[in-house]
């Protein structure tokens, strides 16, 4: 059985890097669905250049990554046929393509997995990628149990049986994330993680994660 690849990608203030993201995973036959999370008209021209290669969903306005994924999910699930695999990818080009093809191919031999794209942090890594994911590393083996070394990734990847399953899980904002790990863990279902390449650009500027707001949703 040969298994459609979907890349699902969230983007809230986006630059030329998707476009070039999008380009790239065109040429490895994937199925785009871009969920642009209410980015202002200032960004509509850069979102049309999008729709050559891409599906481009909208919200008028900015609701949240856990958000847009869901109206993603929920998208995929209407309009695209199984079996295929989902895999979520960031706007900002910290996830590379060869990366982002080999974590659909090892869901697509793993489908009762959940599959996690996961970086080395070292120690020239900025530092509040540094510390967030050390800290959240620790809450999460603590509250479940469960050892995942990247619980902040957003390169993961799973098979369509489980679409339902994750449009039900609850966050909005980036607690999303960590929720999905949590029900995951608890519904005992196997999670794998693959090495990536670590990519920052500019000391990962362009992360859109509040510190203050979203600590707190995450830890909450």
């Amino acid at each position: 059985m040969e298994y459609q690849k979907v890349i699902l990608i969230p983007a809230y203030t986006p630059d030329e890097k998707l476009i070039s993201l999008l380009k790239m995973l065109t040429e490895h036959g994937t199925v785009n669905i871009v969920v642009n999370d209410g980015s202002g008209h200032d960004y509509d021209a850069l979102f049309k250049k999008a729709e050559v290669y891409a599906v481009v969903l909208r919200h008028e306005e900015n609701r949240g990554k856990g958000a847009a994924l869901k109206t993603g999910l929920q998208y995929i699930e209407k309009f695209v046929k199984p079996p295929y695999i989902i895999v979520t990818a960031d706007a900002d080009g910290q996830h590379a393509v060869s990366d982002i093809i080999r974590a659909a191919s090892v869901a697509e031999r793993e489908p009762d997995s959940l599959v996690l794209g996961s970086r080395k942090i070292e120690k020239n890594a900025p530092f509040r990628s540094r510390f967030g994911n050390g800290l959240t590393r620790a809450v999460f083996r603590i509250s479940t149990g469960t050892a995942i070394y990247d619980t902040q990734t957003g390169l993961r990847a799973f098979c369509d049986k489980y679409v339902s399953f994750m449009k039900d899980i609850p966050g909005e904002r980036y607690e999303y994330e960590m929720n999905v790990l949590l029900c995951w863990a608890r519904a005992k279902r196997s999670v794998r993680e693959i090495w990536i390449k670590t990519i920052y650009i500019d000391g990962n500027t362009s992360s859109h994660f509040h510190v203050i707001r979203d600590s707190i949703l995450i830890y909450g």
